[in-house]
């Protein structure tokens, strides 16, 4: 068993063209963002986000997936490499012009959210659910924490369910505010130079980072 790591990072990534609207905004969910007409490059894959659009979410505050603003616990998440390889039909445009946009379970926490945290991809009717308490060290098997330092998660004949515990999240209702986030990662420096750009536009001085590990 591997504990977790304190504090605990969270991920979530969205293509550069969001990030002044998120900065001004703030992440906002699915919902939100399609009520508010912010969603103007579509990265995620349409049918699964169907699918959270009707997958309830049985601890409070309720609704459903689509309600929250996801993190994942690691980079390279299967999503990411699905984008890489052109799987995603709604998408073609690759990995490049994606960033992460970092936090910790804990600095959620200190802002007053309460992350519903999943232990596999939120989608799935059988995942299992529970409310993060700094109070819990969640130390036991409810999250893969071993399975998130490692660089491939595909599944083995051992361990058939890897990909989708990979995918475990920590869900935040409705919208995170930007300064929630403390670190944007980016594939490459050009990249990073217009994330740079961004934030002095926007007077913001999160840290940027290149990461080209946390791609494919």
């Amino acid at each position: 068993m591997t504990a977790r790591r304190q504090p605990t990072p969270v991920v979530h990534f969205t293509h550069i063209d969001h990030l002044a609207t998120v900065i001004e905004l703030g992440l906002l969910s699915d919902t939100s963002a399609q009520a508010a007409g912010v969603l103007t490059t579509e990265v995620g894959n349409v049918s699964i986000k169907d699918q959270r659009r009707q997958r309830p979410v049985p601890l409070p505050p309720g609704g459903v997936v689509a309600d929250y603003v996801p993190f994942y616990f690691a980079p390279r998440s299967p999503m990411m490499f699905a984008i890489s390889r052109g799987n995603v039909p709604s998408y073609q445009g690759g990995t490049t012009r994606l960033v992460y946009l970092l936090s910790t379970l804990e600095r959620l926490d200190e802002l007053g959210y309460h992350p519903v945290l999943t232990d596999r991809n939120a989608a799935l009717h059988y995942a299992d659910y529970r409310v993060f308490d700094l109070a819990d060290p969640i130390d036991d098997e409810f999250i893969d924490w071993g399975l998130m330092t490692e660089t491939y998660w595909n599944n083995t004949p051992d361990e058939p369910m890897r990909m989708e515990r990979r995918m475990a999240e920590a869900l935040v209702y409705e919208r995170v505010t930007w300064d929630a986030v403390t670190e944007i990662g980016t594939q490459s420096e050009i990249v990073a130079t217009e994330v740079r750009a961004i934030l002095a536009s926007a007077r913001s001085s999160t840290l940027v980072n290149v990461r080209p590990s946390w791609y494919y």
